[in-house]
């Protein structure tokens, strides 16, 4: 049996509804023309009525199926490219959103809350004794 590679490299993209729905609507649409065959066939009554039985009980319920399968189905992969379309637009607003409010945020940062960063760097241990720093620290840091 040959593997379908089409197929099985298609994993990474999520649920299809579009799909199930066709093929939930080309299912139903066999089992109505199976039980109008059968309704005609064991039914009594004369030619013209079996006919009729057939074309009410199996044909046109079976091309409903079929044709409302397809189109909502096909309505449905379309739903999902639009959300996806939509959530792409959104997720690049947001983002741009972030960076405007993250750098509108640097730019407003008084001096004197960036001048206590050099206290900090003289805090005490857990000891209480003071940090030894290395020689040559303070041209790292500035």
């Amino acid at each position: 049996m040959a593997l379908n590679r089409d197929r099985h490299s298609r994993g990474a993209e999520g649920p299809q509804p579009g799909r199930a729905v066709i093929r939930a609507g080309n299912y139903l649409a066999i089992v109505c023309l199976f039980f109008g065959a059968a309704f005609a066939a064991f039914v009594p009554g004369s030619f013209g009525q079996r006919i009729g039985d057939l074309f009410s009980v199996g044909l046109i319920p079976a091309v409903a199926f079929y044709a409302g399968g397809h189109v909502l189905g096909q309505l449905l992969v379309f739903g999902v490219k639009v959300c996806d379309t939509i959530m792409a637009c959104c997720s690049r607003y947001a983002v741009q959103l972030a960076n405007r409010l993250l750098n509108r945020g640097e730019t407003r940062v008084p001096n004197w809350w960036t001048s206590g960063a050099r206290a900090r760097l003289n805090a005490r241990g857990p000891d209480r004794e003071p940090v030894r720093r290395m020689p040559g620290a303070d041209d790292l840091i500035e």
